[in-house]
């Protein structure tokens, strides 16, 4: 190519040379591996973290909504002059509030959240579960299903509470259940039997 010629052709690119001939900016295959390799990295970390705190989070909203219909119970039995009744399904987080000798705790199917007067029923968080004991919930397999009710407490018209009954008629003072997430250490609810005051813990921290 003469001169003449390759000034004609830069005059025809606007005194621009050939772009094909500019060098051009990139990343690798080596480069873009890498970056990709550090985001799963990242994610493999912060993910499960993510989740735990979501999860603990979920369980501390739950014992905001155990610990009030807890209240309501104490309440109700005062205000109905009879035992009422707070109870669950293990291995759900489905929960019921009627009086004691209520035919509710007969059935399970029961859907509506109750009058809030003389029956409540509802549901704790996603993943939240009640439990009799720590080791169903905190274990690595999911807790079994209950097939009835278990009486959790039983809130008496003078305001004081008891225990479940025994198989030989006889009930504790005071009781206690849990609730929590599978692999997350749970949350133990203890009811005074003499004052019928609760309380919600952390059941890992007092060796439970």
């Amino acid at each position: 190519m003469t001169r003449h010629t390759r000034d004609k052709a830069i005059a025809n690119t606007g005194g621009r040379a050939n772009p094909r001939m500019a060098p051009r900016a990139g990343y690798t295959l080596i480069e873009v591996c890498c970056v990709i390799a550090m985001m799963v990295l990242l994610a493999a970390v912060a993910v499960p973290s993510i989740m735990n705190r979501m999860g603990e989070g979920r369980i501390d909203a739950s014992a905001d909504i155990v610990r009030a219909r807890l209240a309501d119970a104490r309440g109700m039995a005062i205000d109905l002059n009879k035992p009422v009744r707070f109870g669950f399904i293990p291995g759900t987080g489905k929960f019921q509030v009627a009086a004691d000798d209520s035919g509710v705790w007969d059935q399970t199917s029961n859907t509506d959240t109750g009058d809030g007067k003389t029956e409540i029923r509802g549901e704790l968080l996603q993943d939240i579960v009640f439990g009799t004991d720590m080791n169903s919930i905190s274990g690595t397999d999911s807790p079994s299903q209950g097939s009835g009710w278990q009486t959790g407490c039983v809130f008496l018209p003078e305001g004081g509470a008891r225990g479940p009954v025994n198989l030989d008629g006889t009930s504790s003072d005071d009781s206690r259940f849990y609730f929590g997430k599978l692999g997350i250490s749970p949350l133990g609810v203890e009811v005074r039997g003499i004052t019928g005051a609760s309380r919600i813990y952390v059941a890992a921290d007092e060796g439970q």
